[in-house]
């Protein structure tokens, strides 16, 4: 069995039974692969390594390597581009130890739930994609064990818990262009701050995600037209932002916790 999920940032593989891949190296990803059941056989360079459930291994940039697993084995691969965590730290010679330690458990947990995201989420969606790279990228800089540490906790602070004029810009912003994409660059940059540590501080001031924060819009104008407005519900969905009518049902009932035409009924 084979899972891959992906963002422009990021990819998440799942691999379980018998499995080998020939050497090969990745120009500008970090590779970290972590079994999660038996044994992995692990060669980075000249050196082989057996991993086990909850070890891991982490393999730079140009670094060439292959593994393989057995038919009672299974991994999880994380790649991610060396940009994003150059960005996030600030800093260009990261260097993470080779061998790692994970607990296995939680692991499974944030894997079933970052995969899940990723496939439940539609394409055009960039921000909740951005959204589920920061959640990877902030959970593996606390994770991994290397010279990033120092620097990266000391670099994720925010200075005062109150609304600056730059992220009021931002909320007049989203507040009058939820319907269409939006992108976390672009808030980013308004903000002043990288596109990570914007995710954050805005989660840390408002108190829920950029994204949750265009579904809260989203979800209190369709309320509104399925109300006042004869639209019917996929009309009302498109025209909310939605890229499509299932989107739309989903996202509906998870934040009203009916459909959209339970709460047209019962609205009438």
């Amino acid at each position: 069995m084979i899972i891959q999920v992906s963002t422009p940032h990021l990819e998440l593989w799942q691999i379980e039974g018998e499995f080998s891949n020939q050497p090969h190296f990745h120009e500008n990803e970090f590779q970290i692969t972590i079994p999660i059941v038996g044994e992995c056989q692990f060669t980075l360079g000249s050196r082989h390594y057996t991993l086990e459930d909850g070890g891991g291994i982490v393999q730079h940039p140009k670094e060439r390597h292959f593994f393989e697993i057995g038919s009672q084995s299974g991994v999880f691969i994380l790649k991610v581009n060396q940009h994003s965590i150059k960005e996030l730290i600030g800093k260009d010679d990261v260097e993470f130890a080779v061998l790692q330690k994970f607990d296995p458990r939680l692991l499974r947990d944030k894997f079933r739930s970052w995969t899940n995201a990723l496939l439940a989420c539609s394409k055009a969606d960039r921000i909740a994609q951005d959204e589920l790279e920061s959640q990877v990228l902030f959970y593996l800089l606390r994770a991994l064990a290397g010279n990033h540490q120092n620097r990266f906790h000391s670099s994720w602070r925010i200075p005062e818990l109150c609304l600056d004029p730059h992220m009021a810009t931002v909320l007049e912003y989203i507040r009058e262009n939820f319907r269409n994409e939006i992108q976390i660059d672009e808030l980013a940059a308004t903000a002043l701050q990288s596109r990570y540590h914007f995710i954050r501080s805005f989660k840390a001031m408002i108190g829920v995600t950029p994204y949750q924060y265009v579904l809260q819009l989203r979800m209190e104008e369709a309320k509104r037209l399925l109300k006042r407005s004869a639209q019917s519900v996929t009309e009302i969905g498109f025209s909310v932002g939605f890229s499509s009518v299932s989107q739309f049902q989903r996202a509906f009932v998870k934040m009203v916790g009916m459909t959209p035409t339970q709460y047209r009924n019962l609205s009438s």
